[in-house]
């Protein structure tokens, strides 16, 4: 499989459009309950998928090899025994959001950067558009957007919530302004 390392992620380079559509890929999802709320999973046979916040559901047990390691390795970060996340990622993106993913991988726990510094390690794009990628991360915290700050630094945006942004934040020791 052609993977590009992404820090510690792998982040697969082959788009949405470059998939055989025609092939149907069988995937598989769990829940686990975190300090922030329900925590889903959703990966095919080679690379998660999806991740992020569920509004509800129960936890579900992981049938799947790759499930069980990315719903573990979300315990142990929560439990602060993991820093950062060693698994093979594949969401459908654009070459840009998958440019942006990969330097977003790369910040340290415990660091941020701004959308706008980030713009400008990206070649100059617009600070806006590197927040609409950030929107769009459908494997939140597994590509730390909620290490991304507005100017100020300011909390900005987070698709998982403002609160649930400032709660990682804290949980890497990063203290963010009241706005």
């Amino acid at each position: 499989m052609d993977m590009a390392t992404m820090g510690r992620i792998s982040l697969d380079q082959r788009s949405a459009d470059a998939r055989q559509p025609w092939k149907v890929e069988t995937l598989a999802e769990a829940r686990v309950q975190t300090p922030i709320g329900m925590f889903h999973v959703t990966v095919r046979a080679d690379a998660v998928t999806a991740a992020g916040w569920s509004p509800s559901g129960d936890d579900t047990p992981a049938d799947d090899i790759l499930l069980r390691l990315a719903l573990g390795q979300v315990e142990d970060y929560f439990a602060g025994r993991r820093r950062d996340f060693d698994l093979p990622i594949a969401p459908h993106c654009t070459p840009f959001q998958r440019k942006v993913w990969r330097r977003i991988a790369a910040i340290p726990f415990g660091q941020f950067e701004t959308y706008g510094a980030l713009a400008r390690t990206l070649g100059g794009v617009a600070a806006q558009a590197v927040g609409q990628a950030c929107g769009r991360n459908p494997v939140g915290l597994l590509v730390p957007c909620h290490r991304v700050l507005a100017a100020g630094p300011r909390l900005g945006g987070y698709g998982g919530s403002e609160d649930v942004k400032r709660w990682l934040l804290a949980h890497e020791g990063i203290a963010v302004p009241e706005t």
